[in-house]
């Protein structure tokens, strides 16, 4: 039996974490927020969920997703009223997600490179 494929930092997708982010008010002090991983797919090649975060810290708790797609690009989500109403419209990031993206996570072409990269070492060991 082979372990599971991990292609995210595992600080990032073992552990509670806070970043400092524009805060809710409007003027959106800095305030810490805390960001907890609630799933990490043993299988992230595969498409469909591969990290799923908690946010904690503004008005209300969100909820951000890491998704594969079938082509194995990945796409970001999050259940704030900006992503959904702006953000995923205009093809922008939320804060909580550009907090996730600036503590070090994949951006784009670097995620399916570090996933493309994973893969042929799979294939080579398999």
């Amino acid at each position: 039996m082979s372990s599971p494929t991990i292609l995210f930092s595992t600080f990032l997708t073992a552990s509670t974490f806070w970043t400092p982010l524009p805060g809710p008010s409007r003027k959106r002090a800095v305030a810490p927020y805390l960001y907890r991983v609630t799933y990490c797919s043993p299988e992230p090649l595969d498409a469909g969920c591969a990290v799923t975060w908690e946010v904690r810290g503004g008005r209300m708790p969100y909820q951000v997703v890491l998704e594969r797609e079938d082509n194995g690009s990945l796409r970001w989500h999050c259940t704030c009223a900006d992503a959904v109403y702006r953000g995923e419209v205009e093809g922008r990031h939320c804060k909580h997600v550009k907090g996730l993206l600036a503590t070090g996570r994949p951006r784009g072409e670097e995620a399916n490179h570090r996933g493309t990269e994973a893969q042929r070492r799979q294939k080579k060991a398999g």
